[in-house]
């Protein structure tokens, strides 16, 4: 899973909100609608977006391969259309994007980074208990 987020993550946009962090405007429309329904031909993606905006069929169909080629989608031949599904559930796939630009600040800048995460998500006593939490269970996993 990590080559794929490495591409993702070299556009990281830090001041936008989910998926949009790491994919342009239309590559996060159409992941966040083939992740409301998988399995869509480029003439069914085109015809949901087109009720969000104009669209060209070429654009579309660009965009469906590229996405492809970078390994978010799978597709398969389905008499003389493509079949498109996300690769990764959304919860995957943001999994993925946070594991690596984390990983990267860690492995690059260590210590101030984990110290400025603790900071930032002390400033909520609910995700401060949640990380508690998490860094409990981890150390159970360990001890197994």
């Amino acid at each position: 899973m990590a080559n794929v987020f490495k591409i993702a993550t070299r556009g990281f946009r830090p001041t936008s909100r989910g998926v949009k962090q790491v994919l342009g405007k239309l590559e996060a429309e159409v992941m966040n609608l083939l992740w409301q329904q998988q399995n869509q031909t480029v003439l069914e993606v085109e015809d949901r977006l087109r009720r969000r905006r104009e669209i060209a069929h070429t654009t579309v169909l660009t965009t469906l391969d590229r996405m492809y080629h970078k390994g978010y989608l799978l597709r398969e031949k389905q008499g003389k259309a493509f079949v498109y599904a996300p690769r990764y559930t959304r919860e995957e796939f943001e999994r993925g994007m946070a594991q690596e630009v984390l990983g990267a600040l860690i492995g690059g800048l260590g210590e101030p980074v984990l110290s400025t995460f603790v900071d930032l998500v002390g400033e909520d006593s609910a995700k401060l208990d949640r990380l508690e939490e998490l860094i409990r269970q981890k150390r159970q996993e360990q001890k197994q």
